[in-house]
């Protein structure tokens, strides 16, 4: 944390000067912003025993704890450079929100727009993940707790080059993500194309990935498909999507099959209140809890147009009583509820 502590502090000396150098040159804009999230959880059936647990979100509950550094330059005749560097933290310690101590491990990349779209280096958000906000009932909130975080084919890629652009009301994402593996080209490697639809409140599209992941010793091949609608209406949004995960085990083995099937409503009370209910289901092949049932139902309260209060319920349940990577604790199902404080600056 010094180390990041000494490249804020660093940053915060030079913003002034930049902005008189930037002054007399082509137009450009620096900033920095984040989120702040700190919340308490109880929870039933937290181990194999029964026992309850109540615990501090430390990466957040409603949204990540994170730290961005942006910057646009306006190139003319309508081009943009711009970049995005994110880190996530700790709020409980203060510690960087990963163990290998990565400091953007959230995101990190450069790139450039224009009336052709948009072309972006670096470490970057899927595109499942970037359709998914679209048709999580609750937008990438409670991802601690939700699994589609898990289930957006890798959440984010490294060494990745994608391409955004809008052809009429269709918006084409496509995406290589260069696996860096001397002697192979695919080994490590993704590939992605997404296509999503908009008319009017209505939203819709899917997505499709191809990765090489590593398998004990042995790259296998990992399909990830995608498709989800949204609809907004007056007061109220409904949305819902489906997604599943192949990796392909070429006989050596069953093939893991994941499958997560969502959907939910939002309804904004005032403009201050707004309830989200949701229900998720994720089933997976090789897991011997086989599957699991999650409903949860969240209420947002807005002190500002920065800062909430927020509450949710959320309730689980397994179809086998097995300690598994899907039921890690064994139960055969949870209950828990969660109140915190959100701040985004």
């Amino acid at each position: 944390m010094k180390k990041f502590a000494r490249t804020i502090a660093a940053f915060a000396v030079a913003t002034p000067l930049m902005a008189v150098v930037d002054a007399a040159q082509a137009q450009s804009n620096v900033t920095i912003f984040g989120t702040v999230d700190g919340g308490v959880r109880y929870q039933t059936n937290a181990n194999a025993t029964g026992g309850s647990k109540v615990f501090m979100g430390s990466n957040g509950w409603n949204s990540s704890n994170k730290l961005d550094i942006a910057g646009t330059e306006d190139l003319g005749s309508g081009m943009e450079a711009h970049f995005l560097l994110e880190n996530g933290f700790n709020l409980a310690t203060g510690a960087f929100d990963n163990t290998t101590n990565t400091l953007f491990n959230r995101q990190s990349f450069v790139g450039i727009k224009g009336g052709f779209g948009a072309i972006d280096l670096g470490r970057q958000y899927t595109i499942s993940h970037d359709f998914i906000l679209e048709y999580d009932p609750y937008g990438f909130n409670y991802t601690s707790l939700i699994p589609l975080t898990q289930a957006s084919s890798g959440t984010r890629f490294s060494n990745d080059v994608k391409y955004t652009g809008m052809l009429g009301p269709v918006k084409l994402e496509l995406e290589n993500s260069f696996g860096e593996n001397a002697g192979s080209f695919n080994d490590g490697s993704a590939r992605g194309i997404g296509l999503q639809y908009y008319v009017g409140d209505l939203i819709v599209g899917g997505s499709y990935n191809l990765r090489r992941v590593l398998v004990g010793t042995t790259y296998r091949n990992e399909d990830y498909y995608l498709t989800g609608v949204s609809y907004k209406f007056g007061d109220w949004k409904i949305s819902g999507g489906y997604m599943i995960d192949t990796i392909d085990m070429r006989s050596t083995a069953p093939d893991t099959v994941t499958r997560n099937t969502f959907g939910g409503v939002a309804y904004s009370i005032t403009e201050r209140l707004k309830l989200t209910g949701g229900f998720y289901r994720t089933a997976v092949s090789t897991d011997k809890a086989e599957r699991k049932d999650m409903t949860i139902i969240g209420l947002d309260y807005y002190l500002s147009k920065r800062t909430k209060l927020y509450t949710e319920v959320d309730y689980t349940k397994y179809r086998k009583t097995v300690v598994t990577t899907l039921n890690t604790a064994g139960a055969p199902h949870q209950t828990a509820f969660t109140v915190g404080i959100n701040h985004r600056f």
